[in-house]
């Protein structure tokens, strides 16, 4: 990740913050930046060369017809053509800023660009996350609560259930969907759930049956529990539809995912996102009374559907 800084330099004149400053701050990004990233850490990576453009694909061999057909003694059958899928994805920058008066210098400058540079990791955690999300949970690939119809029948009662689950599961297994392997070694689906959702889950008999002990390095990956094959991992940033279910009610989106499911590339790894500090003044005749300091962060990449059976949202009520 790297660090671009600037302010005074008294050998050569030019405004810079010691390479020690940076560290720190640089440091200070990450710490609240890593918990945030629940969505990009699924997602499969995939980077593009420097210079190469700002659009990359991603090629999916569809799979073939069964042949089940003998064959005859000295004849060659019939080939077959592959049936490739191409999927285009473009990045895109990414970033934020603030600026902060000069007149901070006379009451503490480095406890506030510390506290700024904190924040700017935590909005880019969370701006990064929100972007993948929705590009996610835009899927075409949907199981709503309670055998109801559409998302503005779905009422604050429509709580997720044990069946509910079973049946996301089947139409993942019917669908061929792969499972995913865990950092801890556990493998099988991936639910991203809310934790209004989560809180009804884990009232409900089945989940307490299949979850009195469990393994405890999956907690190492943020994963709250397993149902069925498939674990859950509770993310604040997880989709809901406020006020779009019956009668106003809000709606939930548990995303459940597979291997293959999304990608997220990025140019020469620009998806970490750099943290940026300027001191007053170095701007030159843009702040000509050396007024303002400035903290940023920016961040290069997307992220793209690569096979919509490979995730399923279930769209849920839940209690408030």
């Amino acid at each position: 990740m790297a660090t671009q800084v600037q302010g005074y330099n008294a050998t050569t004149g030019v405004n810079a913050l010691t390479a020690e400053q940076a560290e720190f701050y640089q440091r200070t990004m990450l710490e609240r930046l890593l918990p945030e990233l629940f969505f990009m850490k699924y997602g499969e990576k995939k980077n593009i060369p420097k210079n190469s453009g700002a659009v990359t694909s991603f090629r999916r061999l569809n799979s073939l017809a069964v042949s089940t057909t003998a064959i005859t003694e000295g004849v060659t059958p019939d080939g077959v053509n592959l049936d490739i899928t191409k999927i285009n994805a473009t990045v895109s920058q990414y970033g934020n800023w603030t600026k902060i008066s000069d007149f901070i210098d006379l009451v503490g400058l480095d406890p506030l660009l510390t506290e700024a540079s904190e924040l700017m990791g935590e909005n880019a955690g969370e701006s990064m996350d929100i972007i993948v999300r929705d590009i996610i949970a835009a899927g075409t690939n949907v199981l709503y609560a309670n055998s109801k119809a559409d998302r503005v029948s779905i009422a604050a009662t429509d709580k997720i259930t044990a069946l509910d689950i079973l049946k996301a599961r089947r139409t993942l297994k019917r669908n061929k969907v792969k499972p995913i392997s865990l950092p801890s070694g556990g493998k099988g689906y991936l639910a991203f759930i809310h934790t209004d959702v989560a809180t009804d889950l884990m009232q409900t008999q089945e989940w307490k049956d299949q979850n009195t002990y469990v393994n405890t390095k999956n907690r190492e990956d943020g994963v709250l529990g397993k149902m069925y094959g498939i674990y859950f991992l509770e993310a604040d940033n997880a989709p809901k539809f406020a006020g779009q279910g019956a009668t106003g009610a809000d709606v939930y989106g548990t995303i459940i995912i597979g291997k293959g499911a999304y990608g997220v590339p990025d140019v020469e790894g620009s998806s970490k996102p750099e943290i940026i500090v300027h001191k007053a003044g170095s701007a030159g005749t843009a702040d000509p009374l050396n007024q303002f300091n400035t903290v940023a962060w920016k961040s290069a990449f997307t992220s793209v559907r690569l096979n919509e059976l490979c995730i399923l949202r279930y769209e849920s009520g839940a209690t408030l």
